[in-house]
C-alpha cells in the first residue's frame, strides 16, 4: 500500500490522505475530520456535506485520474517515453506529476504510515463479510459489532436491484478497499457506514463464527 499526504499547496496545509492498494488498485481518499466543503476537493462536496470523510473508491480514483494526463491525449506517446514508461499507467504518472493538476493548488506528498485519524477510523471497518441465503448479509466489524442486513434494504444504492435479481452475482460479495465496503462482482459497493447504521445487531463474534464453521466442517469429514 502506497500513502500520501494530500496537501493544500497556497496554505501548505493537509487536508487528508490518499491510500492506493498495489494489489487490488484501489485509491482511498481519507479528508480531515470537520473539513468544509470549500476546503475539500471538489469532487468531494457532497460528501462533506453529510458529513462523510472516507470518500467511497469509485470517487477516489476518479479524483487520481482527473490529476493525471488522460490516455487520449494527442501526444501520450512521447510523454511516456519521456518519463520512460513502456505502457499508460496511472500510479506512475500521479508519481511523476506529484498529484498536481491545472484545477487547483492540491498536491501528494508520500508518507511511511496512516494518520492517526486513519488509524482510529479503521477500528469501525468491515473485517468480514458472509453473504448467507436469502439475500442477507452477515458483516463483522473491526471494533466487535456484527450486523444482519437484507440486501434489499440497499436498492437505493446504484444496480444493487440488479444483484438482487442474479444469485451469480450476490455470491461474488467481498470485502475491498481494506474494508470500507462490501461489493458485489467488484463493482457493486456499499459503504461500510451504510452496513453499520441499517443492519440489526446480532449477538456473535466473528471468532465464534469461525470456530462453529471449523466444528462443522471437520464433523463433514469425519
Amino acid at each position: 500500500m502506497k500513502l500520501y499526504e494530500i496537501i493544500e499547496g497556497e496554505n501548505k496545509t493537509i487536508i487528508g490522505c490518499l491510500l492506493y492498494y498495489e494489489k487490488s488498485g484501489d485509491y482511498v481518499v481519507e479528508l480531515l475530520d470537520g473539513i468544509d466543503e470549500w476546503t475539500a476537493p471538489l469532487l468531494f462536496d457532497k460528501y462533506v456535506r453529510a458529513g462523510e470523510y472516507t470518500i467511497p473508491r469509485k470517487a477516489g480514483k476518479l479524483w487520481v485520474e482527473e490529476r493525471v494526463i488522460p490516455s487520449d491525449r494527442q501526444n501520450i506517446g512521447s510523454i511516456l517515453r519521456n518519463h520512460k514508461m513502456s505502457s499508460y499507467n496511472v500510479q506512475k504518472l500521479l508519481d511523476v506529476s506529484k498529484g498536481r493538476c491545472a484545477q487547483d493548488s492540491m498536491y501528494l506528498r508520500p508518507i511511511n504510515k496512516l494518520p492517526e485519524y486513519v488509524q482510529r477510523r479503521t477500528e469501525n471497518y468491515l473485517s468480514d463479510c458472509v453473504a448467507l441465503p436469502s439475500n442477507r448479509l452477515l458483516c463483522f466489524f473491526n471494533n466487535g459489532t456484527t450486523k444482519m442486513s437484507h440486501l434489499s434494504g440497499y436498492t437505493d444504492i446504484d444496480k444493487v436491484d440488479s444483484v438482487l435479481r442474479n444469485e451469480n452475482v450476490y455470491k461474488t460479495c467481498s470485502l475491498a478497499a481494506g474494508g470500507r465496503c462490501i461489493t458485489f462482482n467488484n463493482s457493486i459497493d456499499i459503504q461500510y457506514t451504510l452496513l453499520q447504521e441499517r443492519g440489526e445487531a446480532i449477538n456473535i463474534s466473528l471468532e465464534d463464527f469461525v470456530t462453529f464453521a471449523k466444528q462443522k466442517l471437520i464433523s463433514v469429514k469425519l
